[in-house]
């Protein structure tokens, strides 16, 4: 039976994960498993809270082992933090990476770091006569890898017959700039160094370290002997190739795997499980540079295959030809009904070649400090797998994300590794969906699952307009077919024939009422014409009438068909107009005062009509249509006020 593995990761994108990954998926390769790799994220703010809602998904029955990339997470939340949020989980199947974590049940990997660090330190002590070393440390981050990397560097200073002169620990926190000036600020020339040889927590600080060194004279490797920690890709491929150690990413992740996999099959394995790191010896050490497995595996691919420059070019313009119509389907408002009929169109087959979109009923606000929850109704909208040439738009597929990521049908026939992605614009989450991915280009899926997020969201946001200007629509039709009637029950201004006050305030209220129902706040305004007694005294009243009719044509120009507006008395017009967002006020403004200019002189009018407008917003927190007319009319008094401080 087919066995649904999640993995959970804060981040992607970078150069660990990636490893760890591949090695997961590599070991997953030919079993029977669903591997689904979920990207939590870290929560900073409500668009990677969208992403931490991951976590809920990893805890339906559906799942049957979860492995936690646990030292990515640990990067910003503690140890205790983490094991709370992963206590709760359902499946008693967790495997850890790289920690330990107190949970009832769960297995973890480990990396010892000790035996490394000792072949290192006699290394550089017995071949290069390094007798004084310092260490660029990250212990101030709290970091249990911190830790344990500064332990095993003094085990080994120790067992290596040397003294340690603490002074010489500089603090990085694992990032470039903070481990740069630990030495910039301490040194000022060459002859003020103390040591010959620096053993730095991670890659990044070990060139950080180089780059201060070099910036006051110091040579490396001639003057001073460096060693880093992970054994990154600029490591290898650096003009000056970086000494390090390999924390065998790929196999941490291929051990985690074979451990979720042989548990969910109920074989007993060890609590924990160590993991063998190993040294590299480069250039920064002096040792002779050794081409490495990165730059091998490129010159294999480069000289091996002549063709490989046309397949790549060829791969190239496919990639840019799929963004390009991804970012085009983003300019075009489309229905979701229209967009689900042609989304295969979009989905590189080589990358994503089979998806699952699942919407909620209602989309989830997600808000800062409150506990998100999984509605109990989702709906599987579109199934896509473009390798077995399936098509299957506008489902009606129900089913509980609180029980399953989703209907256990669209997984596919076939094995395969997954990325869930939510689907969300601003703090509303419409729904979610499960792509399958078929490639170890982790960056450039992401790019493409984004994508792929904002333009069914968008979508999701038009087609729910499109449903409310309709359903306003359609009200303003029979209020229309009825004029007689609604003549006769006094809703109807007789002179303008826009609503009247009474009119304007029970259909002003439906308008706001349902605009919030549909998710969309709007503008209220307030508005009069300007000099209106100097028209009649100078022209007459029936021209001042003519004037008050041209003004209510004038906002029929500039607003939309389903936008409620009405005449208060005299020259005062109201209006409610559902989905225009707060900013495009100027523009409107502008709209009025040009429509203004164009209907007086298209009437030969002896004047130009002017308005004074004032608007103010309204949402789901502030719908009180009275109030929000006194607000819109203040404002509308201080555009008055400024009219008649040029004017008069």
């Amino acid at each position: 039976m087919k066995k649904n593995i999640v993995v959970l990761v804060s981040e992607i994108a970078n150069d660990y994960s990636y490893a760890v990954l591949d090695g997961i998926n590599a070991f997953f390769k030919d079993k029977d498993v669903n591997l689904i790799t979920i990207t939590t994220k870290r929560i900073q703010n409500l668009l990677t809270k969208q992403y931490w809602i991951g976590m809920k998904l990893a805890d339906t029955e559906q799942i049957d082992g979860v492995i936690v990339l646990s030292s990515v997470y640990l990067s910003f939340i503690s140890k205790e933090e983490l094991t709370g949020i992963l206590s709760n989980l359902k499946t008693k199947n967790l495997v850890s990476i790289s920690t330990h974590l107190d949970i009832k049940k769960s297995c973890s990997t480990y990396v010892s770091c000790d035996a490394a660090y000792d072949e290192i330190i006699s290394h550089l002590k017995n071949k290069h006569g390094c007798k004084r070393f310092a260490f660029s440390s990250a212990l101030e981050t709290g970091s249990e890898e911190a830790k344990d990397r500064y332990e095993s560097f003094l085990k080994a200073i120790k067992n290596n017959g040397l003294k340690f002169d603490k002074s010489l620990i500089f603090e990085g926190d694992f990032v470039y700039d903070k481990a740069y000036y630990a030495i910039k600020n301490r040194y000022s020339k060459k002859e003020d160094l103390d040591f010959d040889a620096l053993i730095a927590s991670n890659d990044i600080m070990a060139f950080a370290s180089i780059a201060a060194l070099e910036s006051i004279g110091v040579k490396v490797p001639d003057d001073v002997k460096v060693v880093g920690y992970d054994d990154i890709i600029q490591s290898q491929v650096a003009d000056l190739s970086l000494s390090t150690i390999s924390q065998q990413m790929e196999v941490q992740g291929s051990t985690a795997a074979e451990i979720v996999w042989k548990r969910a099959k109920g074989q007993k394995v060890e609590e924990r499980t160590p993991i063998s790191i190993k040294p590299i010896f480069r250039q920064s050490c002096g040792c002779e540079n050794k081409e490495s497995e990165f730059l091998d595996k490129i010159r294999k691919r480069t000289f091996v295959n002549h063709n490989v420059s046309v397949s790549l070019h060829v791969e190239k313009n496919l990639i840019q030809q799929n963004i390009y119509f991804l970012l085009e389907a983003i300019q075009n408002e489309v229905t979701m009904d229209k967009l689900f009929e042609t989304f295969d169109e979009i989905m590189p087959r080589q990358y994503i070649p089979s998806i699952a979109v699942c919407m909620y009923d209602k989309p989830i606000v997600v808000q800062d400090n409150v506990q998100m929850e999984l509605p109990q109704k989702a709906t599987v909208k579109l199934y896509v797998d473009k390798l077995q040439n399936i098509k299957m738009p506008n489902l009606k597929d129900v089913f509980n994300p609180q029980k399953m990521l989703l209907p256990s049908k669209y997984f596919g026939t076939e094995p395969g590794s997954f990325i869930w992605q939510p689907i969300f614009f601003s703090n509303k989450q419409y729904g979610y969906f499960v792509a399958k991915c078929i490639t170890n280009e982790y960056l450039l899926s992401m790019i493409y699952l984004k994508t792929f997020s904002n333009v069914i969201a968008q979508s999701y946001i038009y087609t729910k307009q499109l449903e409310e200007n309709e359903k306003l629509s359609s009200e303003n039709k029979i209020l229309q077919m009825d004029n007689t009637e609604l003549n006769e029950i006094s809703m109807i201004d007789s002179l303008t024939g826009s609503f009247n006050r009474r009119g304007f305030e029970e259909m002003g209220k439906e308008a706001i009422k349902l605009s919030i129902k549909m998710g969309a706040g709007g503008l209220i305004f307030f508005a009069d014409m300007n000099d209106l007694k100097k028209i009649n005294d100078n022209y007459g009243h029936e021209m001042g009438d003519t004037a008050i009719k041209l003004e209510a044509q004038i906002f029929k120009t500039v607003f939309r068909q389903n936008d409620v507006i009405g005449r208060l008395g005299g020259d005062e017009f109201a209006g409610v107009i559902p989905g225009l967002p707060f900013e495009h006020l100027k523009k409107t403004k502008e709209a009025l005062k040009q429509a203004c200019k164009s209907v007086s002189k298209e009437n030969n009018l002896p004047f130009e009509i002017s308005i004074s407008f004032g608007a103010v917003e309204y949402g789901p927190d502030n719908c009180n249509l009275q109030q929000l007319l006194k607000a819109a009319d203040k404002e509308q008094y201080k555009e008055k006020h400024k009219y008649h401080a040029t004017h008069h």
